[in-house]
């Protein structure tokens, strides 16, 4: 009985290491992203994000990290935060034609036809 509970937990981590190890790996072959807090495994920045007065930590991490780009983490959210007017009108108006576009349907647009529909439009 003993040695089963110890083999079950012993799977569960070691699950959780898997999980873990490829999310690492897969980060390993993006781009760089803007700095931030470092954050705990799995849950990320959960517990450094503050539920009341969100601006003033995000402007103290602005100030702290030294750039108005600022990057956390979610519970695997990826969340990039602009503190300066001049950052948010530089990317989300000047280059907003390289960020715009919606993600990619195959199951509506490909295998259902769906693709003369401009809601799915890329």
């Amino acid at each position: 009985m003993v040695i089963q509970a110890s083999l079950d937990i012993l799977a569960a981590l070691s699950t959780l290491l898997l999980i873990y190890g490829i999310f690492k790996a897969r980060r390993r072959n993006t781009l760089p992203l803007p700095p931030g807090p470092k954050g705990y495994p799995i849950i990320g920045n959960l517990l450094d994000v503050p539920s009341k007065e969100k601006w003033v930590k995000y402007h103290e991490w602005s100030k702290e990290f030294r750039s108005d780009i600022i990057y956390i983490n979610i519970m695997g959210q990826d969340i990039i935060i602009l503190d300066s007017l001049e950052v948010a009108t530089e990317l989300m108006e000047r280059r907003s034609s390289t960020y715009s576009d919606r993600p990619r349907l195959p199951m509506l647009n490909e295998l259902m036809g769906f693709d003369f529909n401009a809601a799915f439009a890329p």
